[in-house]
């Protein structure tokens, strides 16, 4: 574990389906995991995006695709970004959430690419 890490609760995919979560829950967790990360940097190769001689890449960078990605799949659009999309749909109320589980799941995939990268695994 490095530095600064601490253990988290998580459940599995799996387990969140079976438990049925909310979307609230599931957006808001992916709030914050989208902000930890925004707040770095993306690893290319053999060293990072920071580093001398390779471009300086931030996770904003590649937002747009991930939102029209999600608008191509999903049918979303209208959100300046993926926060303002989580905020959103962590601010509806139960019920009103038809098939945003896909939608978060599909998200928490291409989060958890960039967390990968970000780590360097």
């Amino acid at each position: 574990m490095k530095t600064g890490d601490r253990p988290r609760f998580r459940f599995s995919k799996r387990d969140r389906a079976k438990r049925g979560l909310s979307p609230v829950f599931e957006a808001t967790r992916l709030l914050g995991k989208w902000t930890k990360l925004a707040q770095g940097h993306v690893v290319f190769g053999a060293g990072c995006s920071c580093g001398v001689g390779f471009a300086n890449l931030r996770l904003a960078d590649f937002e747009p695709q991930i939102l029209e990605y999600l608008k191509a799949k999903h049918g979303v659009s209208g959100f300046d970004g993926v926060a303002d999309l989580l905020r959103s749909i962590g601010k509806r109320r139960e019920g009103e959430h038809g098939g945003q589980i896909a939608l978060l799941a599909d998200l928490e995939r291409s989060i958890d690419s960039f967390d990968e990268l970000h780590r360097g695994r």
